[in-house]
């Protein structure tokens, strides 16, 4: 269900068919514990993160909040904020079956 076709207008052909196989949650997550964490000092937009195949935290969430957008569920990101001894870091939610 992909109700916003902005994103999808920016892929590539090979691009928007893996983005057609991340149908789930489960499916989204392992393709983000499968590319790099990084450690570059800037910020990827979730276009970036599908091309580079690297992201830390948070890439991850707004690439996550992205890809769960396309397959209908509000895009919605937790910002974890520590206590001085920390980074703060952060979630794509989303809510399934009440949870």
């Amino acid at each position: 269900m992909i109700k916003d076709k902005t994103f999808d207008r920016a892929l590539t052909d090979t691009e928007r068919q893996l983005m057609s196989g991340l149908t789930t949650p489960f499916k989204i997550q392992g393709f983000l514990d499968a590319i790099p964490y990084s450690a570059d000092p800037f910020y990827r937009c979730p276009l970036q993160v599908l091309r580079d195949r690297v992201a830390h935290c948070f890439d991850g969430a707004l690439f996550g909040a992205a890809a769960l957008r396309r397959i209908g569920y509000p895009p919605l990101i937790l910002d974890m904020i520590p206590n001085k001894r920390d980074d703060d870091h952060l979630l794509a939610l989303f809510n399934q079956r009440g949870y």
